[in-house]
């Protein structure tokens, strides 16, 4: 495939992608992810951000509808400001009611909304809400290395 993209220095140039660069949210989005409910410690949250290494935590109800997000900003925040935290729950930290974006969304569209929130991550969710994935700044970049590398590949394959 090639792309016409105008570079920085104001010209026009042509580029030429090996294979297909992903559109949508469902090419990219981690599927696996690690959730909590509302009623769970904030002491078990913090030990499953410490165990897997990860800067989000999604927060489930019983019917695997979306609850909210907790980022490790969040956690970090609640410890300073909150000397009671052994008895405080999952619900006292999380964000309630976050944006959320559907498999089916473009990637342009994700990444929009996470520039213009200052957000790293979208959970996807379906039609009825159910938690499907999460979209993550980390999953952008990874995509983009991908495509990055093709279009190093056949740069360099063409001198």
């Amino acid at each position: 495939m090639t792309r016409s993209l105008h570079s920085e220095l104001g010209g026009l140039m042509d580029i030429t992608v090996k294979g297909e660069a992903p559109t949508h949210v469902d090419e990219v989005m981690t599927r696996e992810v690690v959730t909590v409910a509302p009623d769970q410690s904030f002491q078990e949250a913090i030990a499953l951000v410490a165990r897997y290494r990860f800067r989000h935590l999604l927060v489930v109800s019983d019917n695997q509808r979306l609850a909210g997000v907790i980022s490790d900003r969040d956690l970090l925040r609640f410890m300073i400001r909150n000397p009671h935290r052994d008895s405080s729950v999952v619900a006292d930290v999380m964000k309630s009611d976050p944006v959320t974006v559907r498999p089916e969304t473009s990637l342009s569209v994700a990444i929009a909304e996470m520039l213009t929130r200052r957000i790293n991550c979208l959970p996807v969710v379906d039609a009825e809400k159910r938690l499907v994935g999460i979209l993550t700044s980390t999953d952008l970049l990874r995509d983009f290395q991908k495509v990055q590398e093709r279009i190093e590949s056949a740069d360099s394959s063409e001198l």
